[in-house]
């Protein structure tokens, strides 16, 4: 499970790159910190949320205004959601789905954390 330890190598981090493929999306940072996403995420900026999800490519224009952009804070809440704060630009939360498998992993260098709610 996510901890301390991995939201703070989240914190100041810039999102350098988004590798879309087939059944998921990965988040790249320029610390080495990567967070691929096959379950539901929620842009919300100037007042207006829209929803995406890791496993539908189209939905990764969701994401590029986060690019190249430092993360302010990074929470892990209620039931498995990770939300990044980019200030300004709005948030991030990234929303488990509760099917039992994988929804998102979070790799940093403390190790590799996968989140599966039930």
């Amino acid at each position: 499970m996510i901890n301390e330890s991995d939201l703070s190598e989240l914190r100041s981090a810039v999102l350098t790159g988004v590798t879309i493929g087939v059944g998921s999306q990965i988040f790249i940072f320029e610390n080495g910190v990567t967070l691929l996403i096959q379950c539901p995420f929620k842009r919300v900026g100037k007042g207006v949320a829209r929803w995406g999800h890791g496993e539908e490519a189209a939905t990764s224009l969701l994401i590029f205004d986060f690019l190249n952009h430092e993360v302010v804070s990074a929470t892990f809440a209620v039931q498995g959601i990770l939300v990044l704060d980019f200030g300004w630009l709005g948030t991030l939360e990234v929303v488990p789905e509760s099917n039992g498998f994988e929804s998102y992993v979070l790799i940093t260098r403390f190790g590799m954390s996968p989140v599966l709610v039930f």
